[in-house]
């Protein structure tokens, strides 16, 4: 609240006027946020085309706003954005055919997976921030330390791996979801026999 009060230049007690605490704050805040969520939504498109596209445009409005996703899976949806932007991703899943339990796992899915995400790379960039160094970096200066004999996997994936920007494992970690959702969207019979 300091913080904010310093750059609307004026005292904390003045915001207290008008909102309870920082969670009154925050919530109305975070609802206008998501309004800011607009996936470019083809009706003609496959539903995993749409639904993808959801999930970058939530995890680009998120990525605007550091701390925020963090803030939304400790503490529940915002408001009426909320419901708009939840609607807008089950609308695309249901398109898919899938019965209300298999599309209600598909969303919490790819919801989860963009938060996590976003989390994660917020987390990042702060620690970034505070030491400068990146720990994946001393993980690979570790790795080359080793003889080929010792983690021989690890050894050859791991600069790849932990090098990887953070676009690029955003997107293959959401088309791979994507793709095994889609691939599961068979009529139950046929399920059955392929598994």
């Amino acid at each position: 609240m300091r913080a904010l009060a310093d750059r609307l230049s004026v005292t904390p007690m003045s915001i207290y006027r008008h909102v309870e605490n920082r969670d009154a704050l925050v919530v109305p805040v975070a609802d206008e946020i998501g309004g800011l969520v607009r996936p470019g939504v083809d009706p003609e498109a496959a539903w995993h085309h749409n639904a993808r596209a959801w999930a970058i445009a939530e995890r680009d409005v998120l990525r605007r706003f550091p701390g925020l996703a963090a803030w939304l899976m400790a503490n529940g949806p915002a408001g009426e954005q909320a419901y708009r932007t939840f609607d807008l991703l089950a609308e695309q899943v249901l398109r898919g055919g899938f019965d209300h339990e298999e599309a209600a796992r598909i969303c919490a899915g790819i919801m989860s997976w963009v938060f996590s995400r976003v989390g994660i790379e917020d987390a990042q960039r702060e620690r970034r921030k505070s030491t400068g160094v990146a720990r994946a970096h001393q993980f690979l200066a570790g790795l080359a330390t080793l003889g080929t004999g010792d983690h021989p996997s690890a050894v050859l994936l791991g600069p790849r791996f932990f090098t990887m920007d953070m676009d690029t494992l955003f997107t293959s970690g959401l088309d791979a979801l994507l793709a095994g959702y889609a691939a599961s969207d068979m009529p139950r019979d046929d399920r059955q026999l392929s598994s």
